[in-house]
């Protein structure tokens, strides 16, 4: 089955919390199939895990960490179509004088390329970038 929607970074720490955003968990629970992660954002997440104190935050995290990769979404490289993607579109951006970062640029790179919606809270540093969609499961 086709992956529709890329998870960013902010949307996979949202759904750890247990008070986390009603709407977007009722969204991600309906939409999981069609779901995928970047691999530039689990990389920083298990880089920021890895850091963590020990502690019941990090062994709650740990627990949905190793569910995640037992059985959640699917992992997307960078691959030669994002890499592409990324270097045209970097240099409109620093021209504009737009503020990015590198995980932004590459998650963004990975849902265009793969023609995916990127999932994020609003407003993103890369709205309105040309061939890029942005979905923001956090608000109606």
């Amino acid at each position: 089955m086709a992956k529709l929607y890329l998870l960013d970074l902010p949307v996979l720490a949202e759904l750890t919390r247990p008070d986390g955003n009603r709407r977007l968990f009722t969204l991600f629970q309906q939409r999981q199939s069609l779901c995928a992660i970047a691999a530039p954002a689990l990389i920083t997440w298990l880089r920021g895990l890895d850091g963590l104190p020990e502690g019941h935050r990090r062994q709650q995290l740990s627990a949905f960490t190793a569910e995640l990769l037992a059985c959640g979404p699917p992992v997307l490289p960078i691959d030669r179509e994002a890499a592409l993607w990324l270097a045209r579109q970097a240099g409109r951006w620093d021209r504009a004088g737009r503020r990015w970062s590198r995980l932004d640029g590459e998650q963004a790179a990975i849902a265009a390329s793969q023609d995916m919606a990127l999932v994020s809270r609003l407003p993103h540093p890369l709205a309105n970038t040309e061939g890029l969609r942005i979905e923001d499961w956090f608000r109606p």
